[in-house]
């Protein structure tokens, strides 16, 4: 299924779809007035449409929407920035098509980046939910700094940690909204690490592999994933 993205709500009839979309929908498909496409709202929405207008902006007529549950589960990834730019970008993307719920950049103190471009981070989201075929798009947050985050998160935390030797199971999960927090390149500060103790956030193993930030981000999600489906 060819999959495009608009922000229509429920009871929309008509949609005008963006400058991008209308583009390849006309250009690289050859979609023309009367053909039809799915187009899904990100929030568990899939619209059959009609087109009814070509230009610029393509319009189309919404002829039915169908509606999926959402997971039980919500899998939230807190990564800090990384220095190389495309390294977490790809992160966005991947944990996109393996369906993550949200993501958090995380500024921790041995962060070497940050800020981010939430705008083109979203771009990569949308981008990633049409050609992963999916309907819910994950909530990417502001930027948080450690300390702020395990105070205000309300997700049952997890901190990934080399200096642990447990690991990931099934019955660590007390919640149906889990969180696994990746620091940077240079890892958690005993600070960071001696904090999260104290709030009795659990520290997790992703193996005895120094593993790249995104790379750790990644693993963890699948691991996570394949524990809670």
């Amino acid at each position: 299924m060819d999959l495009f993205f608009s922000n229509y709500r429920a009871n929309d009839k008509y949609v005008v779809l963006n400058e991008i979309d209308s583009k390849h929908i006309s250009r690289t498909f050859r979609k023309n007035i009367g053909d039809s496409i799915m187009i899904t709202n990100g929030l568990g929405y899939l619209c059959n449409a009609e087109i009814v207008e070509i230009g610029k902006k393509i319009k189309v007529k919404i002829n039915s929407i169908e509606k999926f549950e959402s997971s039980s589960h919500s899998v939230h990834i807190a990564l800090s920035p990384l220095k190389n730019v495309s390294r977490f970008e790809w992160f966005v993307e991947k944990s996109t098509e393996l369906g993550i719920s949200k993501i958090t950049p995380l500024v921790c103190e041995y962060s070497e980046k940050k800020k981010v471009n939430m705008d083109r981070l979203d771009r990569i989201l949308i981008s990633s939910l049409k050609q992963s075929n999916q309907f819910y798009k994950p909530i990417i947050n502001s930027i948080k700094t450690f300390e702020n985050f395990i105070r205000d998160n309300e997700d049952e935390l997890f901190m990934a940690n080399l200096k642990t030797s447990n690991k990931i199971k099934r019955e660590l999960f007390t919640q149906n909204n889990i969180c696994l927090m990746i620091g940077p390149e240079g890892g958690f500060s005993d600070g960071e690490i001696k904090l999260a103790k104290k709030q009795n956030i659990k520290e997790v193993s992703l193996g005895n592999s120094r593993l790249r930030s995104e790379t750790a981000a990644i693993f963890g999600l699948s691991v996570i994933k394949s524990l809670i489906s």
